[in-house]
């Protein structure tokens, strides 16, 4: 069975998660849910973007360790990371510079500005959820071989999770992802999904 990566990612969010991120970054907890959504969103494009270039992804999950702290809370079989700390402020770093390079900044700068979040928090997020997205396809190496063909099936959900500033930071257009509105299958996961999903 395909599996659909953001509804596989999201699924790590609990509120059990978002209750020890807030520790750290006292926010509100329906804008963090909604900051670590867009920052899932934006990392599948990030991938989708360097989908041209030749072992990328083997590459970028090599790099994640298998001794990785993160990589070790996370119980794939459950769908649970099962403890929180701040490990990922540092190990997640170092992948959004491989798939963002100069971009990392003004991108963490977006989501906090479109989600309304601190920008402090934004910049952790995006770590966080690098380490999350890269953690899953260390587990599921065999989704490496077809991640191009799921992210371009999957494109058009995923981009409208994202705001439209990140979308143009990212080298998409706004009408990439204008949905004909007698669809009532075209909605984005996020309203599909969001306040039931993420709800408490």
């Amino acid at each position: 069975m395909t599996p659909n990566l953001q509804i596989e990612l999201r699924r790590f969010i609990s509120s059990n998660v978002v209750s020890k991120l807030n520790k750290f970054y006292f926010e509100n907890d329906a804008l963090l849910i909604k900051g670590i959504d867009v920052s899932i969103g934006t990392i599948l494009m990030g991938l989708y973007n360097k989908a041209e270039e030749p072992e990328f992804y083997t590459e970028i999950v090599q790099q994640l360790p298998d001794d990785s702290a993160f990589y070790q809370e996370i119980d794939f079989t459950a769908g649970r990371i099962l403890s929180v700390d701040d490990c990922y402020k540092l190990e997640g770093n170092s992948l959004l510079k491989e798939l963002f390079s100069n971009k990392k900044g003004r991108i963490s700068e977006m989501v906090s500005n479109e989600v309304g979040i601190k920008s402090e928090t934004a910049r952790e997020i995006l770590n966080f959820s690098a380490l999350l997205v890269v953690s899953y396809l260390k587990n599921n190496l065999q989704l490496l071989e077809s991640l191009k063909l799921l992210l371009e099936e999957q494109k058009r959900e995923v981009l409208n999770s994202i705001p439209p500033g990140i979308k143009i930071i990212l080298g998409f257009s706004n009408y990439e992802t204008v949905e004909d509105k007698n669809q009532s299958i075209g909605r984005s996961i996020f309203t599909l999904f969001g306040h039931n999903f993420f709800s408490f």
